[in-house]
């Protein structure tokens, strides 16, 4: 097998700051413009459901883009996969742009698609950069900072999406997002190159299919896979249906939905120390249900307050915070379990983050068959039929860990 090592160098460990912009980095994108969604209906002359097909278009590339990156990874190095991904999100970013101009929401459609494709790189890099140099329960501790990322970057993201559709329209959230990407791009030159050996057939249809086939058949990796997918399928629906609910029935200006959004980051923030404070003190499938358990009650809340015509900010915001604190410690155990199993980290990272996304994506395909007016009560109900399927899921892991 053709290999080439590289130099001593690669025992550096990447800079954390870096780190959680990078594995941030999908999601910035993904929800950056979400206070802009109506702006963006009105417009472009669409109906809200097909305004929130730019956020499933996103998540289609996004879950697709994970792919590619792993043989890419394995052959040229993780830092040029990495510079190839962030040149991609630039340019999808500058495309919206010209589509905002052109007033061609097709080509606004396609400019999401490329964004996911490239900024996707951002957080299997990361994952696979930790997995190249960490031990399983080093991994767990650098999931729960990385989840912390996830709370704090996209919540900071879409309270700048408010102020910027507010105060300067909706294109101004993609002139945004191209800074930003060139500023990863910029920092990714301080990250240390962590793959070891280069192999010179990792792009050879054979090696990809073969290696993908045996991540695919790793059954406890795929569990795990779907357990986040139901998780992230929450996080998504969230991003592309309360801003319809909170501006449009509640009567919120995008500045203000925005900056509301700081309110459920608090739970991830919450989730994400109390993960680290457990972790190695904790069987990994005990802090799963725990986390998944405590989810459970804001989704309920959330569904009681609906069905009863309680429609204000504070019932459609204040149980998010409680259900992302659930989730968010489930999610750093179950992503490390997962990785700690597979051999073959690159390839495993793309497969985990490739399912995960795909049950995101087919969850809000489904969302939007519904019609233009449906209930705001169906958003809470679906997150609880996905809660449901996470203890399911979690149950299945635990009997594939038996001997």
């Amino acid at each position: 097998m053709p290999i080439v090592t590289f130099d001593s160098r690669l025992a550096k460990e990447p800079p954390l700051f870096i780190m959680l912009l990078l594995v941030s980095f999908a999601s910035v994108f993904a929800v950056l413009f979400t206070p802009a969604l109506p702006a963006i209906a009105l417009s472009m002359g669409v109906s809200d459901p097909a305004a929130q097909m730019t956020m499933t278009t996103f998540l289609v590339g996004y879950a697709l883009g994970f792919l590619p990156y792993g043989p890419l990874a394995n052959r040229y190095g993780r830092k040029p996969t990495l510079y190839l991904g962030a040149s991609l999100a630039i340019f999808g970013a500058l495309l919206a742009i010209v589509a905002g101009a052109m007033q061609a929401f097709w080509l606004l459609l396609f400019s999401r698609f490329l964004m996911a494709l490239g900024s996707c790189v951002g957080m299997k890099i990361a994952y696979t950069m930790v997995a190249d140099s960490c031990t399983p329960e080093q991994t767990t501790k650098k999931m729960a900072k990385f989840v912390l990322a996830f709370a704090i970057c996209p919540g900071l993201a879409v309270a700048i999406g408010g102020l910027l559709t507010q105060y300067f329209g909706w294109e101004s959230c993609f002139y945004f997002l191209a800074a930003y990407g060139l500023l990863l791009l910029v920092l990714a030159r301080a990250l240390p190159e962590t793959l070891r050996k280069r192999d010179l057939m990792a792009l050879a249809p054979s090696r990809i299919a073969a290696a993908y086939l045996a991540s695919f058949k790793n059954r406890q990796l795929v569990a795990a896979a779907l357990l986040m997918g139901c998780g992230s399928a929450i996080i998504y629906l969230f991003a592309s249906e309360a801003p319809f609910i909170g501006m449009e029935k509640v009567g919120l200006s995008p500045r203000n939905y925005g900056l509301l959004n700081f309110i459920p980051l608090l739970g991830m923030v919450g989730g994400s120390f109390l993960s680290h404070s457990l972790s190695g003190k904790r069987d990994f499938y005990q802090v799963i249900l725990i986390g998944l358990l405590f989810a459970l009650v804001p989704m309920i809340a959330m569904l009681l307050l609906f069905l009863l015509g309680i429609l204000t900010p504070w019932s459609l915001f204040l149980p998010m915070p409680f259900l992302y604190l659930g989730e968010t410690l489930a999610f750093s155990n179950v992503s490390a379990l997962a990785m700690s199993r597979a051999t073959d980290k690159s390839n495993a990272s793309a497969v985990l983050n490739c399912i995960n996304m795909s049950v995101a994506v087919s969850a809000l395909l489904i969302f939007e068959m519904l019609p233009d007016h449906h209930p705001v009560y169906m958003m809470p109900l679906t997150f609880l039929f996905f809660g449901g399927m996470m203890l399911l899921l979690r149950d299945r892991l635990v009997k594939l860990s038996m001997p």
